[in-house]
């Protein structure tokens, strides 16, 4: 019995129906339903259809500063996008181990700040709440023209400030706090283009925001897509899910949220040949069940001992980040995290092992010539 092939059975159906049909996939769902049949491949090669899978995914994109950008054709559009910010960046020591490096070896190690793109969405409850466009790097745009990357040869004192100063990109910050969810005239015209939506409110109940306020956080989720607008390439620094949650220790009212990845580097750039691209978000609960402020949103680059890298340094790290491997596997990204932190621990533990050998074998030093002065004092006086 011959059973009609799936190219026939979707040649029956009207292209506008099929593509309501693709529609309704995610984005996952639809590049293997593309691999079906010709005539589902062309449905699914439809630019819109990828930008209403990016734009549902990550509403940033659906700014106007970004979109003019994804959409052009020189960098594949909304599908390359969706395909390289879709998976997150994968930790495998295995890997790296048995190849030595997780990058490409002939990889330019240089890029210039106006060079990237931020995209942040955060999402509370599967709700987006706050979507924001960055372009390049504030106070640090425009200060690299030499398209020769020679680091060694530039006089500017604000290049030579950032490239070796500890790096760091504010998305965020203000010293008294920015409300999620104002929506008055003045903070409409200063965010207008960040896209800030309203966060729930948080009922004042008992006993919740002196110690169980810190579950309701553990529902928050960042994407923090960096896109590199030259190459044409992203890639989402975010873990997604935060790694870590904790309240300020001197106010019940301040909360920390740290999410991330791991980028592997090469060793005559980093002892230990791995980065921390750390993301930060601050912020703090008001009294009376008042809204949730934003204290900060921010992104750093640490090495193994937790130390800031400069900003040339951490360029270096964001432009390898975009050739990392990825995965969609969110058990098997959170495994090679836990690797990274046992790590981590190990190598302070043998530096803190170290130190303790040296400070005694100070106090040894110490001991032995203090013994032999006052042996030398006993003889000649």
């Amino acid at each position: 019995m011959e059973f009609p092939s799936p190219s026939c059975e979707f040649q029956r159906l009207n292209r506008d129906l099929l593509s309501d049909i693709i529609a309704r996939l995610d984005g996952s769902s639809v590049a293997a339903a593309a691999c079906a049949c010709s005539d589902v491949r062309d449905v699914a090669q439809d630019q819109s259809l990828w930008q209403q899978l990016c734009h549902s995914t990550w509403p940033s994109t659906a700014l106007e500063e970004a979109q003019s950008l994804i959409s052009s054709s020189s960098i594949g559009g909304f599908n390359k996008f969706y395909a390289d910010s879709y998976p997150l960046v994968l930790y495998d020591d295995i890997t790296r181990d048995t190849t030595g490096n997780q990058v490409c070896p002939g990889l330019r190690t240089c890029a210039w700040p106006s060079d990237f793109v931020s995209l942040i969405d955060i999402y509370y409850k599967k709700k987006c709440i706050l979507s924001r466009v960055v372009d390049g790097i504030p106070e640090a745009v425009d200060v690299y023209n030499d398209p020769e990357c020679n680091w060694d040869e530039t006089s500017n004192d604000h290049q030579m400030w950032f490239s070796n100063c500890p790096f760091k990109l504010d998305v965020l910050i203000s010293k008294s706090g920015t409300a999620i969810g104002d929506n008055d005239d003045d903070a409409a015209a200063s965010n207008r283009h960040q896209n800030l939506r309203n966060l729930p409110c948080f009922s004042n109940v008992e006993g919740r925001w002196r110690g169980d306020f810190c579950k309701e956080l553990e529902d928050l989720r960042l994407s923090w897509v960096l896109f590199d607008k030259k190459k044409g390439k992203a890639v989402n620094l975010s873990s997604w899910k935060p790694l870590l949650v904790q309240r300020s220790w001197h106010s019940g009212m301040d909360y920390m949220l740290r999410f991330g990845c791991i980028v592997p580097m090469d060793e005559h750039l980093l002892p230990h040949k791995l980065a921390e691209c750390v993301i930060l978000v601050k912020c703090m609960l008001t009294e009376g069940g008042g809204p949730v402020m934003w204290r900060e949103i921010s992104m750093n680059v640490e090495d193994m001992a937790g130390a800031p890298l400069s900003g040339r340094k951490s360029l270096m790290v964001l432009n390898r980040a975009l050739y990392c491997l990825r995965s969609k596997n969110h058990l098997e990204l959170e495994e090679g995290y836990r690797r990274f932190e046992r790590e981590k621990r190990e190598i302070k533990r043998r530096k803190e092992l170290r130190e303790a050998l040296a400070d005694r074998l100070c106090i040894s030093i110490e001991i032995a010539v203090f013994i032999t002065f006052c042996y030398a004092c006993t003889i000649f006086f």
